[in-house]
């Protein structure tokens, strides 16, 4: 058996990370300002400060139980819109779709390296120029890993944590026999094209409508079954 787990920020808001949208960050810090392609060529020292901070917070937070679970489920790809570590530290090796806050990028010479918990350094580790970044996707900025969201082969798709409003999790549900919906909100489908009237559950074989943590014991009884 084959498994393709899609999470977002639902999955780690158990572990107490606060998300970025319903009444997350987003509705204090403005997007504009920190968080877009656009800020940081106005503004790279206010950026890299905005994920200072976060970097620095992330040391607090701990893997919760569904992390803990997915990491040891065999056969499985695992791809995050998080930028936290709490997957790795519970064990799993997730491709993170959106970049990760661990580690910063050289625009110089294209390396990327991991500097924990710690605020960016000045100077490249490998070349040593000053052309760094934190290594996660703005908006405005392409997202390279993508591509894996329609090419991963599975027999099971898992959605967890997330709302469907970046990624259309309930077309992507319809390419796999068996998929696996948690997520405590029954949402309203919206893409690109606007709102339709069908929640985004009617497209999966499975709905379990639990926070993420508190659902492991569920999705361990669908997969055993």
């Amino acid at each position: 058996m084959h498994y393709y787990i899609l999470s977002g920020a639902g999955l780690s808001a158990d572990s107490g990370i606060p998300t970025f949208r319903d009444g997350g960050l987003w509705d204090e810090i403005p997007i504009d300002e920190v968080a877009t392609h656009e800020a940081w060529l106005r503004n790279p020292d206010k950026v890299i400060s905005f994920f200072d901070d976060r970097r620095q917070e992330l040391a607090n937070y701990h893997p919760n139980a569904m992390h803990r679970f997915l990491a040891t489920l065999p056969d499985a790809v695992h791809l995050t819109q998080n930028v936290d570590d709490l997957c790795e530290r519970a064990g799993g090796n997730p491709i993170h779709l959106h970049g990760k806050l661990t580690e910063v990028r050289c625009e110089a010479c294209k390396k990327i390296f991991d500097i924990g918990y710690a605020t960016q350094p000045k100077k490249c580790h490998f070349c040593g120029s000053q052309a760094l970044r934190p290594n996660v996707i703005l908006f405005g900025e392409m997202a390279p890993n993508y591509r894996y969201l329609y090419t991963t082969e599975a027999d099971v798709f898992i959605a967890v944590g997330t709302s469907g409003a970046v990624i259309d999790i309930a077309d992507i549900a319809q390419h796999y026999p068996t998929s696996i919906l948690i997520d405590p909100v029954r949402r309203k489908r919206v893409t690109m094209f606007g709102k339709f009237d069908a929640s985004i559950d009617e497209f999966f074989t499975h709905y379990i409508p639990k926070h993420a943590a508190e659902a492991v014991e569920d999705l361990r009884a669908l997969l055993e079954e």
